[in-house]
């Protein structure tokens, strides 16, 4: 009997769009934090991770930067779309907000800096992946 592993909701959301894809390559960015020694973790995520352990999807690195956090810089324009001049109490609200929705993981490593548009600095890395077509049932 085969067995089937148990996959997140944003595990089959990607397993999903890469077969639906399996022609093409999926792009995918994702950020990584930096790390005490300024080097690049050679994993990815835990939830791209397994689907690869599990042969589900193929991944090839395209490019790796190092940069502030666009994810974070999104957020915080989303944040001050109706501040005319967003002042530091504004920062302080968004970086609590912001806070609370990291887990504990690496995710925490990534904490906006305290002073107004200090982003933290993370790893940029694309990726293309393609979803694994089964040879035999």
């Amino acid at each position: 009997m085969a067995n089937i592993p148990s996959l997140s909701l944003p595990q089959l959301e990607l397993l999903r769009l890469a077969k639906k894809h399996s022609v093409e390559e999926l792009r995918l960015v994702y950020e990584f934090p930096v790390l005490d020694d300024n080097e690049l973790s050679s994993g990815h995520p835990p939830f791209i991770q397994e689907l690869i352990d599990h042969h589900f999807i193929q991944v090839q690195e395209k490019g790796t930067s190092l940069c502030a956090s666009e994810f974070q810089q999104e957020s915080w324009t989303e944040y001050c779309d109706e501040i005319d001049y967003p002042k530091q109490t504004d920062w302080d609200r968004w970086r609590q907000g912001f806070i609370v929705q990291l887990s504990e993981g690496f995710e925490s490593l990534m904490t906006p800096g305290k002073s107004l548009g200090q982003f933290s600095k993370v790893w940029i890395r694309e990726i293309g992946l393609r979803g694994v077509q089964p040879s035999s049932l």
